[in-house]
């Protein structure tokens, strides 16, 4: 049985110092969650109790609430008397239709909304985590450093909910496999000179990548694991220490957030794997190129 979260009342009287708890707390709500979710199938992540969200909604309630701490921590930059309210009914949630969306996606937006909140901490002086306002439904006055503790605990607050429901999730039976062709997979051309097709599963997904003679896909990163595989052809990679050449039969695995790039001295073919997946990783965050 969890108390309902408006019931909860608030001592913001922690030290500025403490900020340093604080995100790592917010920065370990990704990690759990993943924890939490390995395994599930994509209806049981979806599946509402009665009316209750689901664990994907939770999920995506997390990433809702980051554009209203954001204005936060910018009401208090610009020294606001009062701080926005919070949307009570949670309208954002409801209207988002989170279950209609691959969880790999809703999360994929949870963490790069993270990701901003975090560095906009960060970047704050002891002068700047300590400009406080009005807290309206507190009634209190609430500090940067209020902020991200007050984050926290309501990241807590949903995670405690999104293990019950893990723990209490009825049993789903495994998903069928599924065979295609490379061919018979929709095809895309994000970027010049380049071919991608791909299948995204639960856990990972792999791209079928064609670079023809020239093409250069930018150096980026991104949050995903990835392993390329070179089929054919001949494939410099960028990265950090460097340049690897690699031809047919060789692999090449880039960790997360690793920077990386590459440029086709021949027309090749590789397999890139990611994990987890993401309808969208690296350049492809700006619209413009595949997930490499």
């Amino acid at each position: 049985m969890q108390e309902a979260w408006t019931a909860r009342q608030f001592d913001f009287a922690g030290p500025v110092e403490r900020i340093g708890v604080w995100r790592s707390r917010l920065a370990g709500t990704a990690p759990r969650i993943l924890a939490a979710t390995r395994g599930l199938a994509s209806a049981q992540l979806a599946a509402r109790r009665g009316e209750a969200w689901s664990i994907q909604e939770h999920v995506g309630h997390l990433h809702d609430l980051e554009a209203l701490h954001l204005r936060r921590l910018d009401e208090l930059a610009a020294g606001a008397p009062t701080l926005s309210a919070a949307d009570m009914q949670n309208r954002a949630t409801w209207d988002a239709r989170h279950n209609d969306r691959p969880f790999a996606t809703v999360f994929a937006g949870f963490v790069a909304g993270r990701q901003q909140l975090i560095g906009r901490l960060a970047a704050l002086d002891a002068h700047g985590l300590g400009r406080a306002a009005l807290h309206p439904r507190l009634r209190q006055p609430m500090r940067a450093v209020d902020v991200a503790f007050f984050t926290a605990e309501h990241d807590d607050h949903h995670l405690a909910r999104i293990e019950e429901l893990v723990r209490t999730a009825p049993a789903a039976p495994p998903p069928l496999p599924v065979v295609s062709t490379w061919q018979s997979l929709p095809m895309d051309a994000p970027m010049a000179r380049l071919e991608r097709r791909r299948v995204i599963g639960e856990q990972a997904m792999i791209s079928h990548i064609t670079l023809h003679d020239g093409c250069q896909v930018p150096v980026h990163a991104h949050a995903n694991e990835q392993f390329t595989c070179v089929l054919s052809g001949r494939v410099a990679f960028t990265v950090a220490d460097g340049e690897r050449l690699l031809g047919p039969g060789e692999v090449i695995w880039f960790p997360a957030h690793a920077p990386h790039g590459a440029t086709a001295l021949t027309t090749a073919v590789v397999l890139d794997v990611f994990a987890p997946p993401s309808t969208t990783t690296g350049i492809d965050d700006r619209g413009k190129s595949p997930g490499r």
